[in-house]
């Protein structure tokens, strides 16, 4: 029941003695999740332990006196609860004491869970001996009771104190075996999901170090042609880039942003653009005021903003106008980038066939929200009422309310 590895605490192990304000509440982290599952186990075994009895002896196995589910159901859920509270207080006093001192065992516990926490030369003797306690406790009470009764003669010859410890050292060894193999499949799943969130980071990074560059090239050739002609709007231009970047850095490294700050980078990213364009540009945005505080990925609006800006309007003599709006679809968070400009076709985008930005966003929505999200191409969509557009384009995301949330390393069990 205890782990096949063995977990020696030497004397490099124990650190300083922490206190329970920094590594957390003992109560809280040790006993509390441990106790519930536990106690959970115990209970259901000992419901099955006396149906199984009751069972035997309606066959005639068990014994030659009728004595009924509840009498097997109190003997087994009263000496169960006992040798519970027994064993869990002593584990808790033992466990407690390394917790608090030990980096290496709270590190152990976070890892594999209860039975990772004491060494196993420590755990398997000091349960061993809880449980025999618990069983002599629970047999002298049972023993009471049924010499009080007077009911049940045969019971208490056929039932003794070492036929009991031996009944409980197997009921035990059962509870703490499935108790054990639950622990060690939970903790596993933990660690594979922890594995694949930082795949998901790693692959997040890497999508939005390969973006930030695309964007930068093409500001900075766009800088360069203004020059030689504009110096003045050149000096914007660079001014307004620098902004950009900064407010950019910090951002980049997070995994998630307010609705605001993203909005607050694409009318960064749109001031340059302006500069470079001028009067061919115009850009209308609607973002309600309650969803400016909603957690979104970073740098997902800013690549179809650029899309819509480098092949629907730029290429148009006359440029033209773009529309940012984002509003509340059910439990769906609904973001349109649409533009009037040459539309997909002529652009050479279509749904299957995309630039590199529209890719990274597609594979940044995958791996933030798998198949919750996605991003849809569109052409000539207009506002409701109005008659559909010749050309155009709109870029429409479908973004859940809320992002999933990733279980750490650390996360206790508490089915």
């Amino acid at each position: 029941m205890l782990p096949s590895h063995s977990l020696d605490l030497s004397v490099d192990q124990v650190n300083t003695p922490a206190t329970s304000d920094s590594v957390g509440s003992p109560f809280r982290t040790l006993l509390l999740p441990n106790a519930k599952r536990l106690l959970l186990t115990t209970t259901v075994w000992s419901v099955l332990m006396a149906l199984y009895s009751r069972i035997m002896e309606a066959q005639g196995v068990a014994a030659p006196d009728q004595y009924g589910l509840w009498v097997y159901l109190s003997g087994n859920l009263g000496g169960g609860l006992i040798v519970f509270a027994m064993s869990m207080s002593g584990w808790y006093i033992a466990a407690r004491h390394l917790w608090l001192r030990s980096e290496a065992a709270r590190r152990r516990y976070a890892m594999e869970g209860m039975y990772a926490l004491l060494p196993w030369r420590v755990a398997l003797p000091l349960l061993t001996v809880l449980c025999l306690m618990g069983s002599a406790m629970s047999y002298g009470i049972w023993a009471e009771m049924v010499a009080r009764t007077q009911e049940w003669p045969t019971l208490r010859e056929q039932m003794n104190l070492g036929s009991n410890l031996a009944i409980t050292l197997l009921y035990s060894t059962g509870v703490f075996s499935i108790d054990f193999f639950r622990v060690r499949a939970h903790m596993l799943r933990i660690r594979a999901e922890t594995a694949q969130r930082l795949h998901v980071e790693a692959q997040l990074q890497r999508l939005q170090a390969q973006m930030e560059p695309h964007m930068l090239f093409n500001t900075l050739a766009n800088l360069h042609a203004l020059i030689e002609t504009h110096p003045d709007k050149a000096q914007d231009m660079l001014a307004h880039l620098i902004d950009y970047l900064r407010a950019t850095l910090s951002a980049s490294r997070a995994a998630v942003a307010p609705l605001r700050d993203e909005m607050a980078r694409v009318q960064d990213y749109l001031a340059l653009m302006k500069i470079r364009m001028g009067r061919r540009l115009h850009v209308h945005t609607n973002v309600p005021a309650d969803l400016l505080d909603i957690a979104v990925p970073p740098m997902l609006i800013q690549p179809l903003v650029e899309n819509a800006i480098k092949h629907g309007l730029d290429p148009l003599p006359g440029g033209g106008s773009l529309h940012i709006t984002v509003e509340r679809d059910h439990d769906m968070l609904k973001i349109c980038v649409r533009d009037d400009g040459q539309g997909l076709e002529k652009a050479g985008t279509t749904p299957s066939k995309s630039g590199f930005g529209l890719q990274c966003v597609q594979a940044r929505l995958q791996t933030c929200y798998g198949l919750n999200a996605r991003l849809m191409l569109a052409s000539s969509l207009t506002e409701p009422g109005q008659a559909p557009a010749p050309t155009g384009t709109v870029a429409t995301l479908f973004l859940p309310m809320q992002m999933p949330a990733t279980s750490g390393i650390s996360t206790l069990f508490t089915p």
